[in-house]
């Protein structure tokens, strides 16, 4: 489950290296025609992009040794798992396309609750 998340969080990678383009391309993708290229917005997708490459690397090293960072793995687990209704907020106020709306906040929602389960905070588990 961890190296699907690092997949996800990989597609920061063209906002993190050519975020202009990277925000053109996504508003296409959305449906929402050329977008207002202000500095403010190629700042944000290009600093949008680079948290997740650099969370998607964090992840990979966790994801390394899943005993050793089992502490880890739960804390990516409740971070989705909060993340799914945070999104659904979020996406509900930009007005996003449904299907983006449940993909975003059911996708993480699912992934954190996997993990949650995956990784049981059990004394029998740490032994």
């Amino acid at each position: 489950m961890l190296r699907i998340m690092i997949a996800i969080l990989l597609t920061g990678l063209p906002g993190a290296l050519l975020p202009a383009i990277a925000f053109r391309k996504f508003s296409w993708l959305m449906g929402y025609g050329e977008p207002p290229l202000v500095p403010l917005t190629v700042y944000l997708a290009g600093n949008a992009g680079f948290a997740y490459v650099a969370i998607a690397a964090l992840v990979w090293v966790i994801s390394q040794d899943l005993v050793r960072y089992q502490p880890l793995v739960r804390v990516c687990g409740w971070t989705m798992a909060i993340a799914g209704p945070a999104y659904l907020s979020i996406d509900l106020q930009c007005s996003l396309p449904w299907w983006w709306t449940m993909m975003d906040a059911l996708g993480c929602l699912l992934i954190g609750l996997i993990l949650l389960w995956a990784c049981p905070a059990t004394a029998e588990a740490r032994s």
